[in-house]
């Protein structure tokens, strides 16, 4: 008797554990439909109209506009408290980053896909608030180059919480001390003006992007 009550309550268990994961999983929400720009639009900032970008094999595909201006492909809706992941493969030379809690004129906690001389990817930068807030200069050791790789970020509370990860490794965990942007605002995927930013030939592409919001 005591040995099936055990087993009823292993079986229980297992079925109570498997429906929190189903419940987890069902909270991740793709925000790029891998055929589409559906959700997302240009945002003429940064010194330019907001690049050029298309879609291709699944990913979004940006480049430089004309006279190497560039900009953001924000989303349309803004976000308050999330985990984003997304996966990257960029040429060098190439400037772009992961932009969260953007407002309207493109200011937003930016983590920094810099693919150049002197660049750092996975570093956690603040537009027009203070430069580089946490630069880890480890990143080369986890990056792949040529490759496809694996960018997490989180967000939550105001002042703000940002944490980043490389192909799982965390790069970056800063608390704010001070509300150095609005609560809510765009996700953004940039393309840095400048001769310098970006190679005649380059290119940045991003797929599989999927948000989890996060309950206040």
């Amino acid at each position: 008797m005591r040995k099936k009550a055990l087993l009823l309550i292993s079986a229980l268990v297992a079925i109570f554990l498997l429906s929190v994961q189903l419940v987890v999983a069902d909270e991740w929400q793709k925000i790029f439909d891998g055929k589409t720009m559906n959700g997302w639009r240009l945002m003429a900032v940064h010194g330019g109209k907001g690049g050029i970008w298309t879609v291709e094999d699944g990913a979004l595909v940006a480049d430089q506009d004309k006279n190497h201006q560039g900009g953001l492909l924000g989303t349309e809706r803004k976000y308050s408290d999330f985990e984003i992941e997304l996966e990257f493969k960029v040429d060098n030379p190439v400037d772009t980053g992961l932009f969260l809690r953007t407002r309207d004129d493109g200011m937003g906690y930016q983590i920094t896909i810099d693919y150049n001389d002197g660049g750092f990817i996975g570093s956690l930068y603040a537009p027009a608030e203070g430069g580089f807030i946490q630069q880890n200069k480890d990143w080369e050791k986890y990056f792949r180059k040529n490759q496809w790789n694996k960018l997490r970020a989180r967000i939550e509370g105001q002042p703000a919480h940002v944490t980043s990860w490389l192909n799982d490794v965390k790069m970056s965990d800063f608390k704010d001390n001070r509300e150095r942007y609005p609560r809510d605002g765009y996700i953004g995927l940039q393309v840095h003006s400048g001769a310098g930013a970006w190679g005649e030939k380059s290119k940045a592409r991003f797929k599989n992007i999927r948000i989890m919001e996060i309950k206040r």
